[in-house]
């Protein structure tokens, strides 16, 4: 019998360390106040930026491939039927980190235009047709423009 109102939780992982033994990985008590665990677990949460996901890439950290993950990511490839446009933007020296600020400014995508200027997005950038970021704003997604407008000030 447990004398203590919490039960320890123990959580393992199985991995092969030098030797190859198994490790305990952590231990955390449980709530003792019926709580569920997650309730537990707060106390270590952080926002994104301060765990280091949003802003952690830099400018130079985007390559191609990332512009065709964002590109396929965004459904775009299905509303365009080919990669005509976006192998153009490449194409053109256009740097990646720029082309995926244009598609996510047209797209709506606040959470991308973020991360992404914070890596050092060129926020002037236009596109092969001479529109800019603010000129895209939400084209797919005009309830999206005026929070897109906002970020690019």
């Amino acid at each position: 019998m447990i004398a203590s109102a919490r039960a320890q939780v123990i959580l393992r992982t199985s991995f092969a360390g030098a030797q190859g033994k198994r490790r305990d990985a952590l231990r955390l008590r449980a709530p003792s106040n019926g709580a569920k665990c997650t309730a537990f677990f707060n106390r270590f949460r952080q926002d994104s930026t301060a765990a280091g996901i949003v802003g952690s890439q830099g400018r130079d950290d985007y390559d191609k491939d990332d512009v065709e993950h964002y590109f396929n990511y965004m459904g775009c490839l299905a509303v365009e039927g080919t990669y005509d446009r976006m192998n153009a933007l490449i194409e053109s020296g256009l740097h990646p980190v720029d082309i995926i600020l244009l598609f996510a400014s047209a797209e709506g995508d606040t959470p991308k235009i973020e991360e992404i200027l914070a890596a050092g997005a060129d926020k002037n950038t236009v596109d092969l047709d001479g529109n800019s970021v603010a000129d895209l704003a939400g084209k797919a997604n005009p309830d999206k423009r005026d929070a897109v407008l906002e970020l690019l000030k």
